[in-house]
């Protein structure tokens, strides 16, 4: 059985066996050829870092005579900069000077020559007001002339607009009646001229439908008569009676008729000749009508005129008055919301503080109690209360200033009190600040320091109420800076040559040690607010929220009255604007209705000889009148006597039919509807012929109404537009008067504005000519002070300027020398630097300068060995590239060998786990690693675990089951590399015929991409071969024969067959 691993280069192992399979075997050389180049570049590395170790010795042995020679130059440039500070401080306090001086006097020439200007504009002004006040003077007379003028205008073109409008407005009526008139006595004449013709065609249709009648009653009549004829000899004496009486009837009837159309005739006439005064005295009656309802309108309006007039000014006073009274209760409104927004500003600050002070410690507690009450004093308070500062830094100030808890007191013994106070009671203890210990400090802290990158200090944030607090606070501070985050605060911490103590914005505090602390996810806060806590007593409090209410309920109650007063203004307005209209709207109707009831008198009065003019011919219509009565009697006569002979006709016909039964009777009643029907017609005709005869007065009679309507509508109509022109004129000036009024009207309103205004600006101009003249003389004296102080400071920016120039660094000459020029300040620095510390400063580094003695050549000798210790640094950085460069190449080697051994071992092991469970019908094979963090150094065992038993490694397997682990591992490894030809010599040895089977069967159906040849002895095996090749031993010799097996059972099933 192969070993995990071969353990020399020449034996091969189950390692080495699968590496050659899966192909990660060739990754050994490169890997080797690497791990050797990495060793010796090692080597290589390790003899320059030596090099370089001893150049480093040897500069670092020259490092203190260096830096004191250095430290003695750097002194004398310090000396050479802090002197180029004083000087550009002094050059920079001098331009200020100077610049004020040169501000100073260009600002007083200036001043100068604006007033000498100024005084001349002024004179000038004088002189154009003076003129413009006396020509406003005169524009003024001439613009009250002017509207005087043009009111008494506007005044005669409103009275001439009322009565034009009343005019207009009777005019336009006259034409809504006329043209009716005039449309329905059109309608009628179209009716009575259509009637004519009409007539004429009805009747000559009558009279068609007469002889028709006719034509059917002689039918009927000749019936009657044949039946009559029958009855000849039973009523002849009745008959001829009849026959008489009907033709004496026949006779009456005609003269009947004939009175009667004159009688019908003679009532036409009588119509028409009386109709034409009846229409007058309707229009009479109507005119009268609308006279005495114009009075009773024109009555009432003027009373209602009246009544307004009553009421009008009241309701103008009382929405004066209203006016003024709202006017008043809102600017109360606006100072009560004023108070109310004060008022509750305190009563919300004195809750806010009262609150604050019941969460104070029991402590603090007591001693505020006892400074209330009088026992201890020069108590301040606690100092984060005494101070406010901006949320955005309350993390800042409440890391920072650990003191904000401390109790400030005026004075040591009021601290000292304090103490023995809260020690007699047991009450605890507290840590105090007096403000007479911490009055040193004083100055530093109403002085303004430079920081870098121009921070701001911690201290200068706070906000303090009492001045006095300020030392306490720089006590607890100190110049603390405030960063916007670690990385800032970390930078500026130490720049500027100077250790600063800065706190970060989210809590992180730098020490001017350099230690660091704060930050993390909770930070402290809320140990100082964003304003200044008062002390508050809840009486007060009580006594603030009182006055709030109160303020609160007047405020209300005033918001009440102004909703009553805007109410009522606009009830009043609305009022008064009604009356206003309503009152020019009825005098208006006054106006008309007095104009009314003139067109109206005037009306009836034509009316009146207009009847005169056609009152009737009395002669003419009693004659009329006399004739229709005659005819009427005529007619009556006639009637009487004609109904007496139809009555005796009547009774002959009734014996007649009497004695000719009921078909007699039949006959007689057609021939009597047919009678009826002709008498009918007849009457009908008579009718139709006195149309036609009055149609032709009547069509007359239309005509002449029908051109008197016409004349009346377009006098009507020209009227109307002589009126409508003459209101767009009327209209038109009246505009144009009004517009001239309210020109006139504003103009002299403007001027007079104007004229008050250049007075005032006239008297102003004479009060500023007088001061600008004792000004000028001011002025002078302070412009020849100016010019002096300017000169001074020239010469002095001169002499300092030279002295600058004289100053020189002087050059140390080593790489990590700083900028060689002297710095020129910026404004910022200049303002902030202190003249003082510098001279100070100044003084110090020469005393130091006169103590030393340094070997100046020491730095030259430093340098050298310094060059050389930077080449071979960079000799030693180069190689340790050189060497990383290929230690990376090896371990990218290792670790594709590694990737792809790995890849192809799973692989094989999930297959051999697969064939081996196919093989032996549930047992288990796995190949393993020994070092499973590095397979190469310990090497693969091959596990085996037979079904029903327990895991066991190759070697302590049976014959059978090595057998059957092998032929597993060999199917596994043709899965992932299959190979084109196997030899397996009597690998069914061992095996049962179970075993055998399985195995023989595998090879013959699984294995289609592959030749296996295979030694066997088992009939189980070699029977399922495509091909036999078998060896056998007759005289001595070896000898063999090769079978096809699938042709040689065919053979044979057919030999079978024939048998």
């Amino acid at each position: 059985m192969m070993k995990p691993k071969a353990l020399t280069e020449h034996e091969e192992g189950m390692l080495e066996y699968l590496e050659d399979i899966i192909g990660s075997s060739r990754y050994k050389q490169p890997i080797e050829e690497c791990a050797k180049s990495v060793e010796e570049l090692n080597e290589a590395r390790g003899e320059k870092l030596n090099r370089v170790k001893a150049v480093e010795k040897e500069k670092d042995e020259l490092e203190g005579v260096k830096n004191e020679a250095v430290e003695y130059l750097n002194i004398q440039n310090s000396i050479c900069k802090e002197q180029n500070k004083l000087y550009q401080k002094n050059i920079y306090d001098c331009h200020g000077t100077d610049d004020q001086a040169k501000k100073e006097r260009d600002k007083v020439n200036e001043l100068y020559t604006d007033l000498k200007k100024r005084m001349e504009e002024c004179s000038e002004r004088k002189k154009a007001k003076g003129k413009e006040i006396k020509k406003l003077g005169r524009l003024q007379e001439q613009l009250a002339k002017t509207a005087e003028e043009t009111k008494a205008n506007f005044n005669a073109f409103e009275r001439n607009d009322l009565k034009l409008r009343e005019e207009l407005k009777h005019r336009k009526q006259e034409s809504k009646k006329l043209e009716p008139n005039l449309q329905k006595e059109r309608k009628k004449l179209e009716d009575l001229t259509a009637e004519p013709e009409k007539n004429r065609k009805k009747l000559e249709e009558l009279e068609k439908k007469k002889t028709s009648v006719e034509e059917k009653k002689k039918v009927e009549d000749s019936k009657l008569n044949e039946i009559m004829a029958g009855l000849k000899e039973e009523t002849e004496g009745l008959q001829a009676e009849k026959e008489a009486k009907e033709g004496q009837l026949l006779e009456m009837s005609k003269s009947v008729n004939e009175a009667k159309s004159k009688l019908d005739v003679a009532k036409s006439e009588l119509e028409i000749y009386s109709t034409q005064q009846d229409g007058l005295k309707k229009q009479e009656k109507e005119a009268k009508g609308n006279l005495e309802n114009g009075k009773e309108k024109l009555k009432d309006l003027k009373r209602d005129i009246e009544t307004i007039k009553a009421e009008f000014p009241e309701n103008k006073k009382q929405l004066e008055k209203t006016k003024v009274d709202l006017e008043k209760i809102e600017a109360e409104e606006k100072k009560l919301c004023e108070e109310l927004r004060i008022s509750r500003s305190k009563a919300e600050e004195a809750r806010s503080a009262l609150q604050a002070v019941s969460t104070r410690g029991k402590v603090l507690e007591a001693l505020l109690n006892e400074k209330q009450s009088g026992n201890l004093k020069g108590i301040y308070g606690r100092l984060g209360d005494l101070g406010a500062i901006d949320d955005k830094y309350d993390v800042a100030i409440s890391t920072a200033c650990g003191p904000l808890d401390n109790i400030v007191c005026d004075t040591i013994e009021t601290a000292q009190n304090c103490v023995n106070f809260l020690k007699r009671n047991n009450i605890g203890s507290a840590t105090f600040i007096a403000l007479d210990k911490v009055e040193n400090w004083r100055k530093n802290a109403t002085s303004t320091i430079n920081t870098p990158e121009n921070v701001p200090r911690l201290y200068d944030l706070v906000k303090v109420k009492d001045e006095k607090i300020k030392t306490a606070f720089y006590f607890a501070l100190r110049d603390t800076l405030v960063g916007k985050d670690l990385e800032q605060a970390t930078r500026i911490s130490d720049k500027g040559g100077k250790r600063w103590r800065v706190v970060t914005l989210q809590g992180q505090l730098v020490e001017q040690s350099g230690a660091m602390t704060g930050g993390g996810s909770k930070v402290s806060r809320g140990r100082m607010g964003s304003s200044i806590v008062h002390d508050v007593t809840p009486q007060q409090l009580q006594e603030l929220e009182r006055k709030l209410e109160v303020q609160t309920n007047r405020l209300e109650e005033c918001r009440r009255l102004k909703k009553t007063l805007e109410e009522s203004m606009d009830d009043l307005s609305k009022t008064v604007s009604t009356q206003e209209h309503q009152l020019q709207k009825n005098e208006m109707e006054v106006q008309a209705l007095i104009q009314q009831e003139k067109d109206l008198t005037e009306q009836i009065k034509n009316l009146q000889i207009q009847l005169q003019q056609t009152v009737p011919d009395k002669n003419h219509l009693k004659q009329l009148e006399q004739k229709v009565k005659e005819l009427e009697k005529e007619w009556q006569k006639v009637s009487s006597v004609s109904a007496k002979v139809e009555a005796e006709v009547q009774s002959l016909h009734k014996q007649i039919m009497d004695i000719g039964g009921s078909k007699l009777k039949a006959q007689q009643a057609k021939v009597d509807i047919f009678n009826k029907g002709i008498d009918e017609i007849t009457r009908e005709i008579t009718k139709t012929n006195v149309a036609l005869k009055s149609s032709a007065r009547n069509i007359t009679k239309s005509e002449e109404k029908i051109k008197t309507l016409e004349k009346e509508i377009e006098d009507n109509k020209e009227a109307l537009e002589t009126l409508q022109k003459e209101f767009s004129e009327l209209d038109e000036n009246a505009a144009q008067v009004f517009a001239n009024y309210n020109d006139a009207q504003a103009k002299m309103k403007q001027c007079e504005e104007d004229l008050s205004t250049l007075r005032e600006e006239y008297e102003r101009m004479e009060e500023e000519f007088n001061k600008m003249k004792a000004e000028q003389v001011d002025v002078k004296n302070e412009l020849e002070k100016c010019d002096t102080h300017v000169k001074e400071n020239e010469g002095k920016i001169k002499y300092w300027k030279k002295e600058i120039s004289k100053l020189e660094l002087q050059s140390v000459g080593l790489s990590n020398e700083e900028d060689f020029t002297l710095p020129t300040l910026n404004e910022e620095e200049l303002q902030t630097l202190d003249k003082t510390a510098v001279k100070n400063e100044i003084e110090t580094l020469e005393e130091k300068l006169r103590e030393m003695k340094p070997n100046m050549a020491a730095i030259e000798e430093y340098r050298k060995k310094e060059e050389q210790y930077l080449q071979r640094v960079t000799e030693l950085d180069k190689i340790t590239e050189e060497r990383d460069n290929k230690r990376k190449e090896y371990e990218a080697l290792r670790t594709r060998r590694l990737n792809e051994f790995m890849e192809g071992f799973s692989i094989i092991t999930m297959k051999l786990k697969e064939m081996y469970q196919m093989i032996t019908l549930g047992g288990d094979a796995e190949l393993e690693l020994v070092d499973s963090l590095d397979p190469f150094t310990e090497g693969v065992v091959f596990s085996v675990r037979p079904p029903k038993k327990s895991w066991k490694n190759i070697s302590n397997l049976s014959g059978g089951e090595k057998t059957l682990s092998s032929l597993a591992l060999v199917f596994a490894l043709h899965h992932f590399k299959p190979t084109p030809l196997y030899v397996m010599d009597e690998i069914d040895a061992a095996l049962d015929f179970r075993n055998v089977s399985i195995v023989a069967h595998y090879i013959k159906e699984r294995t289609k991409n592959a030749q296996f040849i295979i030694i066997s002895l088992r009939n189980n095996m070699f029977e399922l071969a495509d091909r036999l090749v078998g060896i056998f031993k007759t005289d001595d010799c070896t000898k063999s024969v090769t079978i096809n097996p699938p042709l040689f059972a065919t053979g044979t099933s057919m030999v079978q067959a024939e048998t």
